[in-house]
């Protein structure tokens, strides 16, 4: 029997991110791909994309092989980044959405620090992932350029081996990163075990952030 699992993508769309708008299309694009591949997998997929004039949903739980990719159009990078509203935004949405025996993905990428949340603070949005982690076995991915990832995810509660840093210059390398994150969490016996203990590789590392970062 196939494992069910909802993959919610949160990705900036902040005014910084316009340097990187056709590769971070190409990666979201990339992962959902490796979603609806899977065959293995009965995955949903939301996304939301967020700058400080809205977070926007514009995939709610919709089947994967139905999910149609992120157009361009859809996709126009702006303002500021309201980085810990958007996150408590993708996990309200994925509680919502959740049904029994669904396994929940929750993938953060951005390119700068918080700068502009009005409804969650670092400790609200810290606890409500530490019981997403510990308590229900979410996976939790952040991917983070142009500032410091590792900061900002402690700060968030994350666990360290599902943090990295990008370059914007090798945005693309994320997407087979994560899919193979994805794959290690969906398919292993203890949802929450692996969420905790697995991570990405070194070498995961370095192509994600342009071979230049092997911690």
């Amino acid at each position: 029997m196939a494992q069910k699992v909802h993959v919610g993508i949160v990705l900036d769309r902040s005014g910084s991110m316009e340097d990187c708008r056709t590769d971070a299309i190409g990666a979201v694009n990339s992962y959902l791909r490796q979603v609806k591949d899977d065959q293995g997998m009965e995955a949903r997929i939301s996304l939301v994309i967020f700058d400080s004039q809205g977070i926007d949903v514009i995939r709610d739980a919709v089947p994967a092989g139905s999910c149609a990719e992120l157009a361009a159009s859809e996709y126009q990078p702006r303002a500021a980044t309201p980085l810990l509203d958007a996150v408590g935004h993708g996990v309200a949405l994925l509680d919502k959405r959740k049904t029994a025996g669904e396994r929940c993905i929750l993938a953060v990428m951005t390119d700068g620090l918080e700068n502009a949340s009005r409804e969650y603070t670092k400790e609200t949005i810290e606890a409500l992932l530490d019981r997403k982690q510990k308590e229900e076995g979410w996976l939790v991915l952040y991917l983070g350029a142009d500032h410091d990832a590792w900061a900002q995810a402690r700060a968030m509660g994350l666990y360290a081996g599902n943090v990295a840093r990008f370059s914007k210059a090798a945005v693309s390398a994320s997407a087979g990163a994560m899919g193979r994150r994805m794959r290690s969490y969906v398919y292993a016996g203890d949802a929450a075990t692996e969420a905790a203990s697995g991570g990405f590789t070194a070498e995961e590392r370095a192509d994600m952030a342009g071979g230049k970062d092997r911690s």
